[in-house]
């Protein structure tokens, strides 16, 4: 009988009880909270931590006794079937419409008024065909763990989508609760992924055995690597990036609005007021009129604080903007003239 240390065994209680306590935790919350309490539901998703732990010890203590056991076998298949579930259930879920939900409401407020959780299900659930790819690549990885000869390509599969999902749940700001539950089936993937470390470390850090043989001096090679680092930087130092003025480059709230010296003011939606500029990329300039449906845009060309606008939009237009943009102990101010009308307003600065 293979004796495995006491941290290996706790290794092994623990990961499986974590991962088949939050597979556990996510459905009684999704399909078994209208008959079972949530704190139930805690309290059990606990008791497989416990029971795992509880099960490790006890393999523990057989095996000093030289006791046949086959506890760690058993976690690991717990571990096993936890993954194949979640990842079953996250897949037709994603089918069934019943993931990445957004309010019809909210899809028509502007981009920058909804958060990451919001644009990233918006995003996702614009193309129905790659929810169901997505959702389609999740089952047939948990059908495939489920079976010995194509479990270690399901972990390899699997391991990709998990970084993947793990990236947006940080970066788009999830619930808190959603990146951890990735992160314990993570931890799951990995922890099954290093009981095959030998064998893994043979095939992936080893020299490719398919590949025709090259013969080249050493100087040659190191060349060769080196210059996928030192070409992309020689061109992109050549490039002509789109932020011509990256300090005036952002979006501006229009305060202390003045046309022809009479102080003007949004008081409500359908006063026809500026109230927002932007200054953006490849010169592009935007007046808002309280309302992002209400624009002039055009291009800018901006030296030595003198500022003039050439608009493109509304269409057929022949108005422009002339003035000048400066920095004054009260912010940044910009004064002009547009359709016979002298402006002067401060710009603040938006996140």
């Amino acid at each position: 009988m293979e004796k495995t240390s006491l941290s290996s065994k706790i290794a092994a209680g623990l990961v499986s009880g974590l991962v088949s306590g939050m597979a556990f935790l996510r459905i009684g919350r999704k399909h078994l909270s209208e008959w079972i309490p949530m704190p139930a539901i805690w309290a059990l998703a606990w008791a497989f931590v416990l029971a795992g732990l509880i099960l490790a010890l006890a393999m523990h203590r057989k095996e000093k006794k030289n006791l046949g056991d086959n506890t760690k076998g058993l976690l690991q298949r717990i571990l096993i079937y936890a993954l194949a579930l979640d990842l079953s259930m996250f897949g037709w879920q994603k089918i069934l419409h019943l993931q990445m939900i957004v309010p019809l409401g909210m899809m028509d407020n502007p981009l920058n008024s909804l958060g990451g959780e919001t644009l990233l299900w918006a995003f996702f659930k614009w193309s129905y065909p790659f929810t169901v790819t997505i959702a389609t690549l999740q089952i047939v990885c948990g059908t495939l763990l489920l079976v010995r000869k194509t479990r270690l390509l399901a972990i390899i599969m699997t391991v990709p989508i998990m970084v993947n999902i793990i990236c947006m749940d940080y970066f788009y700001e999830m619930p808190r609760g959603v990146l951890i539950h990735a992160l314990v089936l993570f931890t799951g993937l990995v922890y099954l992924l290093l009981q095959e470390y030998t064998g893994l470390k043979t095939i992936f850090l080893a020299p490719m055995q398919g590949l025709s043989s090259f013969h080249a001096s050493w100087r040659l090679k190191t060349g060769v690597k080196l210059s996928v680092f030192v070409l992309p930087a020689l061109f992109l130092s050549t490039y002509d990036y789109p932020d011509k003025h990256p300090q005036l480059t952002g979006k501006y709230q229009v305060e202390d609005l003045q046309v022809n010296g009479q102080h003007r003011k949004a008081v409500s939606p359908k006063d026809s007021v500026l109230t927002t500029v932007y200054m953006d990329l490849e010169n592009d300039f935007v007046f808002e009129f309280n309302d992002y449906r209400y624009r002039y845009i055009g291009t800018y060309i901006y030296q030595n604080d003198s500022l003039t606008v050439k608009w493109r939009h509304p269409e057929n237009t022949t108005d422009s903007f002339s003035g000048r943009l400066s920095e004054e102990k009260t912010g940044l101010i910009l004064r002009g003239k547009m359709r016979g009308q002298e402006l002067e307003m401060k710009l603040v600065r938006q996140k």
